[in-house]
C-alpha cells in the first residue's frame, strides 16, 4: 500500500525542518510583516539570534534609507501576492545587527495555510559574487586604458615625430624654396593629424550632451556632399548618389552630432574606394522612424570587422585611432536609435542609421 507524503502545512516539525537545513537565509513573515519563522543561516548572515528577529518586522533587515518605502512594497505585494524575485534590476542590501550591509538577491513565496498567506523569503548573500563582478569589472577598465593608452601613444608619437623632425628643418635656415614649402606642409598636416587624434579621444572620453532641435536630414546631408563635391583633394573621382525621401520633414534631434555621424560614415565611404566609385546617400522616413543608409561600391567588410566595427579602437586603416565610428555609436544610441553595418547585395559596406522620431500631424 503507498503511503502518502506528509501535509508538510499540517505537520510543522517537518516544515520547520525543512526551512532549517536550507542553505541560504529563510525568513517567513505574516500579512502584518512580522518575522514569525528564521533558519541558522539568517542568524549568520545578519548577526541576529532568532529570539531577537520573532515578532519583529521584516524591515529590521533592510537598510534604515528604504524602511518606509519598504512597507508600502510589502502591502502592495500582499494584495495580489505571487512567486516571484524582489527589486529585479536593481541592487538589493540588507542590514546586519552591527550596522553593516551585505548584498542580497531575494525571492519571495506566499504560502497558504487555510485563511492566512504567510511569505517565505529566500534570502541569498551574494557579496561575494558583487565582488568578483567588481574586480571584473576593475581589470576590464583597465585593460580598455591599457589599450586606450597603446593607440594614443601611437597616434601621437607619429605626427608629432614627423612635427619635430619638420621644426628642425626649419631651425637649420638652410632650405630651398621647394624644401620649405614641403616642411611648411608636413607641420601643416601632421598639426591637424595631432588635432583630430586629440579631438576624437577627448570626445569618446568626454561625450557632449544632446541639444534637440527641430532639424532637417535632408537638408543635413545635400550640404555635407555639396561641400565634398567642391574638395577635388577628397572625392574629385567619387560618383554621389543622393536619394532622400521628401516624407522625412524635420524633427528633433542633435543636428551637430548627426552631422558628425554622417561625416565621418562618408568619409569612411570615400577611403573604402580610395576616392574612386560610387556613393550612395539615402533617407527614408517610416511611420516612427527616420533612417539613412549610406553605401560604398568598395570591396565590403568581412565578417570579423562587422562584428568589431563600432568597437572602440577596432580600425581597418593603417592610420587612425579607430574611436569615430564608436563615438557615432554613441550619438546614435544617445537619440535612442541603432546604427548597424554589413554589405549590400552587390555593392561594398553599408551604414544604415535609424532614429526615432514623431509622427507627422494629419
Amino acid at each position: 500500500m503507498p503511503i502518502s507524503p506528509p501535509d508538510l502545512v499540517q505537520d510543522p516539525d517537518i516544515f520547520r525542518l525543512i526551512i532549517e537545513s536550507a542553505p541560504n537565509s529563510m525568513i517567513m513573515s505574516d500579512e502584518r510583516g512580522l518575522i514569525v519563522l528564521v533558519n541558522a543561516q539568517t542568524e549568520r548572515l545578519f548577526g541576529y539570534s532568532r529570539q531577537e528577529l520573532i515578532g519583529q518586522p521584516v524591515e529590521i533587515l533592510l537598510p534604515e534609507s528604504i524602511r518606509a518605502r519598504h512597507i508600502g512594497y510589502r502591502e502592495s505585494f500582499m494584495t495580489s501576492p505571487q512567486t516571484r524575485s524582489m527589486g529585479v534590476g536593481r541592487d538589493l542590501f540588507g542590514m546586519r545587527k552591527d550596522g553593516s550591509l551585505v548584498a542580497i538577491d531575494i525571492g519571495l513565496n506566499p504560502i497558504k495555510t487555510g485563511a492566512r498567506t504567510l511569505i517565505l523569503a529566500a534570502v541569498v548573500d551574494i557579496s561575494e559574487r558583487r565582488e568578483m563582478q567588481r574586480k571584473l569589472a576593475q581589470s576590464e577598465t583597465l585593460a580598455a586604458v591599457g589599450a586606450m593608452a597603446t593607440v594614443m601613444a601611437h597616434e601621437i608619437r607619429n605626427p608629432l615625430g614627423s612635427i619635430v623632425m619638420a621644426a628642425k628643418s626649419l631651425i637649420a635656415q638652410d632650405l630651398t624654396p621647394v624644401e620649405m614649402k614641403i616642411v611648411s606642409d608636413v607641420l601643416t598636416k601632421e598639426s591637424q593629424r595631432l588635432n583630430r587624434t586629440l579631438q576624437d579621444f577627448l570626445q569618446y572620453t568626454r561625450p557632449r550632451e544632446l541639444k534637440r532641435e527641430i532639424s532637417d536630414v535632408n537638408r543635413t546631408v545635400t550640404e555635407i556632399v555639396t561641400t565634398l563635391k567642391q574638395d577635388p583633394a577628397q572625392a574629385h573621382d567619387v560618383n554621389f548618389r543622393v536619394c532622400t525621401d521628401q516624407n522625412l520633414g524635420p524633427f528633433p534631434h542633435d543636428a551637430d552630432q548627426l552631422r558628425q555621424v554622417l561625416w565621418n560614415l562618408i568619409l569612411n565611404a570615400i577611403q573604402a574606394i580610395q576616392g574612386r566609385g560610387r556613393i550612395t546617400i539615402s533617407t527614408q522616413a517610416d511611420a516612427q522612424q527616420a533612417h539613412i543608409t549610406v553605401v560604398d561600391s568598395g570591396p565590403g567588410l568581412d565578417a570579423s570587422s562587422i562584428r568589431k566595427i563600432f568597437d572602440p579602437f577596432f580600425t581597418t586603416k593603417k592610420t587612425g585611432t579607430g574611436l569615430g565610428l564608436a563615438i557615432a555609436r554613441r550619438i546614435v544610441s544617445a537619440h535612442d536609435g541603432v546604427i548597424v553595418a554589413d554589405n549590400a547585395p552587390g555593392e561594398g559596406a553599408r551604414f544604415r542609421v535609424t532614429l526615432p522620431r514623431p509622427p507627422s500631424p494629419p
